[in-house]
């Protein structure tokens, strides 16, 4: 069976592949594929020269057939697929050599996770009929540490009346004392 594919020097080359090396292959794509869902190796990529040459972009859309539902379905990340569409834009990739715009784009996807997880988490937990749903230890502490901090800053906001009582005696017989 043979297989398209772009060398280094951008020039097409049939090549005929054993169904070992066929299956090397896969892996080592997927595993490319996954790699690009992390904005630090994609801001590496970047910074090393790779979005600038011809046969690394060329190789980029080839991995498009990723998208494809029989493909996408062995893949961990499928936030991947999404990168590999961004970068088939050149302002997204000449901006990945950036630090800053690679970090922004990292909190976004640390964001994103940490919202699906915690909606994953509620609609995993959903009650059945006649079932009450029960609150996970995590849950209560992050609920009862967010109490606190919004009684934390009304405390800060607003200060008690015997604060208010003392520090206007203080001013005023600091005033007195001048």
């Amino acid at each position: 069976m043979g297989r398209f594919s772009f060398n280094r020097y951008g020039y097409n080359t049939m090549q005929m592949e054993s169904v070992e090396s066929e299956k090397t292959r896969f892996e080592v794509e997927c595993e490319f594929v996954q790699a690009l869902a992390n904005p630090n190796y994609l801001n590496f990529l970047a910074q090393r020269g790779y979005f600038k040459e011809e046969y690394f972009v060329n190789y980029l859309k080839y991995l498009l057939y990723w998208k494809d539902p029989q493909y996408a379905r062995c893949l961990k990340f499928p936030q991947c697929l999404h990168m590999l569409e961004a970068l088939q834009s050149q302002q997204f990739r000449d901006s990945m050599a950036y630090g800053p715009s690679a970090k922004f784009v990292e909190d976004q996807v640390v964001l994103q996770w940490q919202f699906y997880l915690r909606k994953r988490h509620r609609l995993c937990m959903m009650p059945d009929e006649g079932q009450e749903l029960e609150e996970s230890e995590d849950e209560a502490d992050i609920r009862q540490k967010d109490t606190e901090d919004e009684d934390d800053e009304e405390t800060m906001k607003k200060p008690d009346a015997d604060t208010a009582e003392k520090n206007s005696t203080t001013s005023t017989v600091s005033k007195k004392e001048k």
